[in-house]
């Protein structure tokens, strides 16, 4: 008997425990397309009861997906590129036509050229050794780039995959694109599950559209070092950027501490001058500015919905106009003074320091 699959999350389809991936009732066996129980409830509840797949079962389906596949399509998320160009996967890709689409340009502050976004982006493609792709930014949310990348698709060969980190839009973006004249405009199809909790994508899916060309989505690469990882799902949900990126700045002083409450602090320990530190963050969260006599007020007593429970230290230089990241939480930005700087992070937390993504450039 063939093995039947969700369209939603690509699990295969079972009817015996409704406790693992692809259950589906036995009376509604035979209906056409199929979208397990799992993945019903997530799109009309908004409730993932059996959680994320497992990062090593996702990391199968994404070596069987590359296997087949002509040519991929890497979703990044621009808020969190570092922590979306993980180099492990960079090398599963190896020398497969690749395009990179980095997702969420719509939460770019509008004064933000989209020429300067693509430079920085070709810079930091070669600081990361991965530089031969096409670049395309886009939306899914106002689909801004798609005709654009629907174009590009074509030169990928028959069959496409569909591949990113967990939580970067890549269903959001082939859903789209499973609407335009690429997928048939096939709006009465059962669509890729999209939820904003990770790992929702369980094995490859494929969408078989006008010409020959079959669309694959696939299972989320699962990253380390991501602090909207290590928290509870429903605090992760508003870690991950949704708005439009939003800045607040400070003077800074020796002394004073630039936080967001319970989960990351930026302390001064050095200025060079009158400096500034810029807070940007796309999400739920707010950074605010405190001195280091209230640091574990704010940060290791913080009794609110997002708690730490093991921390970490880390001393950084930054210079003006670099940018210190906290992946999957946000970033500071320095400005008119070189500042040293105590980052109080989560354990395991990655923090990257880069050119400045927003603001004017060296």
């Amino acid at each position: 008997m063939r093995q039947q699959h969700c369209q939603g999350c690509g699990a295969h389809i079972q009817s015996s425990n409704p406790s693992e991936y692809g259950y589906v009732p036995e009376g509604q066996l035979n209906r056409e397309p199929l979208l397990c129980q799992r993945c019903f409830r997530i799109n009309h509840y908004g409730r993932d009861d059996i959680g994320p797949v497992q990062a090593n079962d996702s990391l199968a389906s994404i070596e069987a997906g590359l296997a087949w596949c002509s040519g991929v399509v890497l979703v990044v998320d621009l808020m969190d590129f570092e922590a979306s160009v993980p180099r492990e996967l960079v090398g599963m890709i190896g020398n497969k036509k690749t395009i990179l689409a980095v997702n969420k340009v719509d939460l770019l502050p509008e004064q933000t050229p989209l020429r300067e976004i693509h430079g920085w982006i070709a810079k930091r493609l070669t600081d990361l050794a991965f530089p031969q792709v096409q670049v395309n930014l886009i939306s899914a949310v106002n689909g801004h780039g798609f005709p654009d990348l629907a174009d590009e698709i074509e030169n990928l060969g028959p069959n496409v995959l569909f591949i990113g980190v967990t939580n970067v839009g890549k269903s959001s973006v082939l859903e789209r694109l499973l609407h335009m004249r690429i997928g048939g405009g096939k709006r009465g199809i059962v669509k890729p599950t999209i939820s904003p909790y990770p790992g929702t994508t369980v094995q490859v899916s494929r969408w078989r559209c006008p010409g020959g060309l079959v669309l694959a989505d696939s299972p989320g690469y699962v990253p380390q070092g991501r602090v909207s990882d290590q928290v509870a799902a429903e605090c992760a949900r508003e870690l991950i950027p949704h708005r439009q990126l939003s800045s607040h700045l400070y003077p800074v002083q020796v002394g004073e501490l630039i936080h967001i409450p319970g989960l990351c602090g930026f302390e001064c320990l050095e200025s060079s001058g009158s400096g500034l530190l810029l807070g940007f963050t796309g999400s739920g969260v707010q950074w605010q500015k405190s001195t280091n006599k209230h640091l574990k007020k704010w940060l290791e007593e913080y009794a609110g919905p997002c708690q730490v429970k093991t921390w970490e230290q880390r001393t950084i230089r930054l210079y003006p106009g670099q940018d210190a990241v906290i992946s999957g939480l946000g970033w500071v930005s320095a400005r008119k003074a070189t500042l040293l700087l105590r980052v109080h992070l989560p354990q395991g937390a990655q923090l990257t320091i880069r050119p400045n993504l927003v603001g004017r450039k060296k």
